[in-house]
Order: structure tokens, then C-alpha cells, then sequence
């Protein structure tokens, strides 16, 4: 039976996929949960609506086999274009710019194809198939492509025609930004290996990993030509050939050894492998209702947030820093891949609560990039590919503030002082944001009994208010200009909010709670509000420092579920609004030029629509709102946490009462600290506001 057919039996038939664990555990298929069937990867692939990709690879995975389209998206993928490149094993998804990877592009073609003078074919779209951990699509020269990964190999299964003499084209230059270096060797025993260095997202800095392919069939001859390797085989009745291509930061040999530990995986259990891989995150959270469209949106957001870091230490425990250093990890996985300006707000406070564990690690690996002299953005030795780490003092904060450390924070505390005193203070937007980082440094300085520096710091960061008065107090038309007084893809309304860490302080340099809130209320009449991006996405959360809690209930539930007007693109606001949900089941399921921000973004979606929301990364309290689900089960090490809105219907939408394990609550917050355990949190809704 070819693989296709049997794969999208194991998708649609939860009965034949789990089999393999049901013959394992002897459990009952019926008791076995598949929230990864609701995970579709072509959400927010087309064109620039949202910047993902439908790679086949794991949660936290290096390789990420994917058909890069041209024209090329994002992350090589653009849901709307109608040829391909080829499929190579590389990307980093949802991050701006032109993204980063792209690397080792494998292009199938066979002997008299007219496709090869120019390594670009046309396909059939109706058969594109993406689910998780698993890609397939067949050319119009009818050769069928199926990809699936491990966390370093990424498997590519080609099955050509009959009587055809298949070829395989290995562009060992391949990159989304510009041509990659590259040094390569083919061995004996047909494996190539070598190395490969890129680009960073917006071209800062490079990176430079290792890696080994081999194909499950022998070919006769190998042409080089300017990178690329053209591997030539016979026919066969049995016309399809495996290829694997293995990755490392560490060295060649690793990655070869990698290759050799694939060498026991068929295609068929690396797919498996890679569904189950994604079913266990996905069944961490249990969201009921009878919407399957919303299953759909929230455990393809959840795919998403869980795309990045890149797990990129070897088994060993070695890998290699920024530094291009070698280090052992003692056990631990070392990650890779930041972009910690952006998920700092969603993504990570997210893992906090759902992958504590695998947070934690995270968390270890940003303290050896401190040890390694950590750059704002990506040095020009990083061992694969990354964004950006500013704000990393505040994720330190909210970890250590949950639990989650395995380290001492005074062990890096003169890095991150070193850290805070190069801050740059050149606009308006960099003064609130730096100002939040140095908060974060005070309270850690508090919580290591350091208490000359908690006051020192605490009063510098409180020094926002002298450009919060001269540029955001008093507003007119200039307010409403994007990259205005040199602002980064915002306004300065959409920035004057930017102060999560002194909400008491900004109300009062806006003249109090009454007028707070009335600001807030002309900010989204006017529709000055962009979700399109990150400066300002705390803000309908605000209402919860105010007398009217249910207006955030009301805006959350209205940007959740219906068309909304949307000004901004990300530099420019636009003559006419994008009138549409801001999140879809669709491949535009973001508005147009709406970032998803390494899952930042798509975690916004995944806190909001569970009813809570982080609005201060670095206090371990929580925001309440409305959910969009009757009940949602999180896993915990202890007990379950339940979220539960009772009477929730379209209309009943408002929150009349919340209890803890049966007490009330005085308001719309909760402790981090205290359902991180599990519990039962209830919510008792109503058609009519608080």
C-alpha cells in the first residue's frame, strides 16, 4: 500500500495510527487522545500572513524537511505559489525579514526531464498533504515526495516513476538569504558530509552547522557542479529512494554518527514517531467544545509556538555556544534559536505552564549564552540559526519567580549588570522597553538580598516617566504615525501602554484610574489598535486595572471570534482597513503582514482563548477573561488544572463570578503559583456585564 494512503488512514483513523502503542501499553485505543489530528501545519503559510511553514519536523526539532515553493515565503514556504524549488532541511518559522535557512535542498528529477536545466517544477496542488510530522505532494513530472524528521535527520522518501532513472540534485548552497558556504565530502560508502554557513534572519551574523546524507539505494555517479551534487541511479521496479540527511552543531562525525543511529528508523516509524511526538504537547491541553474550526486554529497555534527553540545539543550532552566553543551540558539539552524579543511576552510564559520541564532547560541554555558573551541580536559563530535575545533578563525573572530554575541566578548576576548598563536608549519605544528590562534586573536584585541595587535599579527604571510625559502624555495626528520620533513598527499610541511592570504609575501620568480607562476606550473606538504586532498586544487586558474588567472581556471575545477592522500593516498604516477575523483555519490565517513571531503571536491566541493572560512577564499573576472553550484541562505534574466557564454560550460572555477549587476570587487576577499545580478554576458567565 503506498505510504500516502496508509498515513492519511492512520490521520483520519485514530484506531489504525496508535496501534503500535496499543500492542506496546495495552491500552484501549478509544482512552487514547489525539488533539495532533486537529493540527493543520498550512495555517498562516500564505503569502505574509503569518510566516510558518508545513515542515515535518518535531517539537523543538533541528530538521525541518519542507518544499520551498517560489516564490519563496518567509520560511521558504508560500501556501499560494505554484512551483518548486526543491525541499530542503532547514527553516526557522515566523520571524520577519526574509527568515533564515533554507539549507541542503534536495531536488528529484529524473534523466531527460526538462525540469533540471532550471531546478524548478510545477505540482499538483490537490495533492498537498501536511499533518503533523508529515509532508507529501507529488510533481508534475509524477514524482511523489513524502518528508519526516527525527530532531537532527530529516527523512525524504521519493518515489518516482517506473522505468525512470531517478536523479537528485543536492544544492549544498541553498539559503533563503543569499548563497550559503559550504565544504562537503563524498566518502566510500556513498555518504556525503561536511558543513554549511548562512545568513542570520535579517542577514545578523552567521551560523554554521554540520551535517551527513545518505540514500537508502547506490548511485552510479555523483557530478559536482558549483555546491551541488547531482547523484544518478537506475531504474528500478522499485523506483523509490530514502534519503536521510543528519545534522550537528558539534562536528562532522556527529552528524555522520546521527546518520548511522537513523539507520534502524523506516520511513513509516519516523512518521509515526514524529505524530506521537507532536500528540504528546498536544494532549498536555484538553480544550472541549463542539467547534472543531477552533480545535483546528488552537492546536495548529500550539504546532506553531512549540516550532522553536531548536533542541541542538547531541546525545553526548556537547554543543556548540555562540562562541563557536565546545561545551558539555551534563545531560541537559542545550537550545538554540531565540528570538526572545518577541516570545518573552507569550511563548515562554506559555512553556511556564504547559512544558515547565522543558522550560526549565530553555532557561539553562540562556544562562550559558550569557557565559558566552550574548549579543542582542545573532554573533557571526552561531551554531544554527537565530534571531534575537533581547528582554532575556525578563524571561529569567518569570522563571526563577515560578520555580523553574535550576540555577542560581546569582551566578550570572555580573552578566546580566554588564548587561543592562550597554542598553541603548535612543527613542521613545527604547526607553519603555529597556526600562522593563531594567525592572526585571531590580527584582532580581531584590530576590538575591541585594538591596542597594534593587533601590538603585528600581529608580532607574522608573525614569520612563520622563519620556513617557514628553512623548506619549498629551497626543494628536503625530501620535498616529508609524515609526514616528523613530519608533520601531509602532506608534506611539500603540506604545504609551508599554508599561507592564508600573501599571499604578502609568495611570497616574495619565491623571488616574477614570481617565485610564477613558484613554483606553478613545484607543479602540478610534481602532488604533494593532494585533498585527507586538507593541501594543497587552493592551485589551488593561480594562482589568480598571472599574470595567468585562471590556476586556468584550474585546478579547470580539477579536477571537469576529471580523474586526485592522489599520496597520507593519510599517505603514493603511488608507483602508483589512476587514476580517483576525484568526482563521485558513492558510491566510493571520491578517496580512502579521508576523507570527517564532509562536509569539500564536501563544497570544492560546492564552486568550483558555480565558488568562501574562501581562507582566517577570510577576507570576495571571489576567482573567472569558474563554472560548466550556472547559480546558492542562496537565501538571500533580493534578489536573481545570478551566471551567459555566453557562458560556455566544452571547454569555461576561464573567459574574470566579472561584478557586470552590473560593471566590476578589478580582480578575490570579497567582501563577497557585494553579500551576493543578486545581479548579470556575468561571460563572452571564449575557450581561460585571
Amino acid at each position: 500500500m503506498p505510504f500516502l494512503i496508509q498515513y492519511k488512514k492512520l490521520i483520519l483513523c485514530s484506531l489504525v495510527l496508535m496501534v503500535s502503542v496499543q500492542l506496546r501499553c495495552q491500552i484501549p485505543p478509544s482512552t487514547i487522545a489525539e488533539n495532533a489530528k486537529y493540527i493543520n501545519p498550512f495555517i498562516c503559510t500564505a503569502n505574509d500572513h503569518g510566516q510558518t511553514d508545513p515542515s515535518a519536523g518535531v517539537p523543538f526539532g533541528m530538521a525541518k524537511p519542507c518544499a520551498d515553493t517560489y516564490p519563496l515565503g518567509h520560511a521558504g514556504y508560500n501556501y499560494n505559489s505554484n512551483k518548486i524549488l526543491g525541499f530542503s532541511n532547514t527553516r526557522i518559522s515566523g520571524v520577519g525579514c526574509d527568515g533564515a535557512g533554507g539549507n541542503i535542498r534536495i531536488f528529484p528529477s529524473v534523466i531527460g526531464d526538462t525540469t533540471l536545466q532550471s531546478l524548478k517544477s510545477d505540482f499538483f496542488k490537490e495533492t498537498e498533504v501536511a499533518k503533523a510530522g508529515y509532508y507529501y505532494v507529488k510533481l508534475k513530472n509524477n514524482i511523489a515526495v513524502e518528508l519526516s524528521a527525527t530532531r537532527n535527520t530529516a527523512f525524504h522518501q521519493y518515489n518516482f516513476p517506473k522505468t525512470s532513472k531517478p536523479i537528485l540534485v543536492i544544492d549544498l548552497s541553498s539559503s533563503f538569504n543569499g548563497k550559503a558556504q559550504e565544504h562537503h565530502q563524498i566518502h566510500d560508502n556513498g555518504i556525503i558530509s561536511g558543513w554549511v554557513s548562512g545568513k542570520n534572519v535579517c542577514n545578523k551574523g552567521n551560523y554554521k552547522f554540520y551535517f551527513a546524507i545518505k540514500t537508502t539505494r547506490e548511485f552510479y555517479a555523483a557530478e559536482e557542479i558549483n555546491s551541488k551534487i547531482c547523484l544518478k541511479y537506475k531504474s528500478q521496479e522499485d523506483n523509490s529512494i530514502l534519503l536521510k540527511c543528519a545534522l550537528s552543531v558539534v562536528s562532522r562525525q556527529h552528524a555522520v554518527n546521527n546518520l548511522k543511529e537513523s539507520d534502524s528508523y523506516s520511513f513509516e516509524n519516523v512518521v509515526k514517531k514524529a505524530y506521537s511526538e507532536w500528540n504528546k504537547k498536544a494532549n498536555v491541553i484538553k480544550v472541549e467544545t463542539e467547534n472543531d474550526t477552533l480545535k483546528r486554529i488552537f492546536y495548529s497555534h500550539l504546532f506553531h509556538a512549540l516550532q522553536t527553540p531548536f533542541s541542538v545539543s547531541e546525545e553526548d550532552g556537547s554543543y556548540k555556544g555562540s562562541n563557536a566553543r565546545i561545551y558539555s551540558n551534563s545531560g541537559k539539552r542545550y537550545f538554540h534559536g531565540w528570538s526572545v524579543w518577541d516570545t518573552f511576552r507569550t511563548k515562554l510564559p506559555l512553556f511556564t505552564l504547559l512544558y515547565p520541564e522543558d522550560l526549565s532547560e530553555m532557561m539553562g541554555s540562556v544562562k550559558e549564552l550569557y557565559k558566552q558573551g550574548k549579543p542582542q541580536w545573532a554573533s557571526e559563530t552561531e551554531p544554527f540559526i537565530t534571531v534575537r535575545t533581547e528582554h532575556s533578563v525578563i524571561a529569567l525573572l518569570d522563571a526563577y519567580k515560578k520555580g523553574l530554575l535550576n540555577f542560581s541566578l546569582e551566578e550570572i548576576y555580573p552578566l546580566l549588570e554588564k548587561e543592562i548598563s550597554g542598553l541603548s536608549f535612543k527613542t521613545p519605544d527604547n526607553v519603555l522597553e529597556l526600562s522593563y528590562d531594567i525592572w526585571a534586573l531590580a527584582q532580581i536584585s531584590k530576590e538575591l538580598n541585594k538591596a542597594d541595587e534593587y533601590k538603585y535599579y528600581l529608580k532607574k527604571a522608573h525614569q520612563y516617566k520622563n519620556i513617557w510625559i514628553e512623548k506619549f502624555k498629551y497626543m494628536d495626528d503625530r501620535s498616529d504615525i508609524m515609526h514616528g520620533d523613530g519608533l520601531y513598527e509602532g506608534t506611539l499610541w500603540q506604545y504609551r501602554w508599554f508599561v507592564p511592570f508600573d501599571i499604578d504609575g502609568l495611570q497616574a501620568l495619565v491623571g488616574g484610574k477614570k481617565d485610564f480607562e477613558e484613554q483606553l476606550d478613545y484607543f479602540f473606538k478610534e481602532e488604533l489598535f494593532n494585533i498585527g504586532n507586538q507593541p501594543d498586544i497587552q493592551t485589551p487586558y488593561l480594562y482589568n486595572y480598571t472599574a470595567s474588567p468585562w471590556k476586556t472581556q468584550q474585546l478579547i471575545n470580539k477579536i477571537l471570534t469576529r471580523e474586526t477592522n485592522n489599520w496597520y500593516g507593519t510599517h505603514h498604516k493603511l488608507k483602508t482597513p483589512v476587514t476580517k477575523k483576525v484568526f482563521t483555519d485558513t492558510p491566510e490565517g493571520y491578517i496580512a503582514e502579521m508576523d507570527d513571531d517564532a509562536g509569539t503571536m500564536a501563544s497570544w491566541f492560546i492564552w486568550s482563548s483558555i480565558g488568562l493572560y501574562p501581562i507582566c512577564p517577570g510577576e507570576p499573576v495571571l489576567a482573567i477573561t472569558s474563554p472560548l472553550f466550556n472547559r480546558t484541562v492542562i496537565k501538571t505534574k500533580s493534578e489536573d488544572l481545570e478551566i471551567i466557564a459555566h453557562n458560556l454560550t455566544k452571547k454569555a460572555i461576561y464573567i459574574q463570578k470566579i472561584t478557586l477549587n470552590g473560593e471566590p476570587l476578589e478580582n480578575f487576577f490570579i497567582s501563577f503559583n497557585k494553579i500551576k499545580n493543578g486545581g479548579k478554576l470556575e468561571l460563572f458567565m452571564s449575557e450581561k456585564p460585571y
